[in-house]
């Protein structure tokens, strides 16, 4: 997981270097960032974004999966008392 605070670090620490040699701040941070961005992209590197994302589609998975466990529960509960009285 990257966040973009690691990725503004980096181009930051690479752009105070290549500020030495002359190149322009905003111009050199960006051209940095975008190739931080594009390598990482090549490793598949998960943002925070999708992470959250993910996390959060996880969390409705297994609530609906307790839902259904519960109803399930509930249903055999049904059942058992039917065939106890018949």
């Amino acid at each position: 997981m990257v966040s973009n605070q690691v990725l503004d670090d980096i181009s930051e620490k690479i752009a105070g270097g290549l500020r030495l040699l002359g190149g322009a701040k905003g111009e050199v941070e960006s051209q940095v960032r975008s190739i931080v961005e594009t390598a990482l992209q090549q490793f598949d590197v998960v943002t925070d974004e999708r992470m959250q994302v993910q996390e959060a589609m996880l969390k409705k998975a297994r609530d609906e999966m307790q839902a259904l466990e519960e109803r399930i529960q509930a249903l055999e509960a049904k059942i058992k008392g039917l065939e106890q009285g018949a």
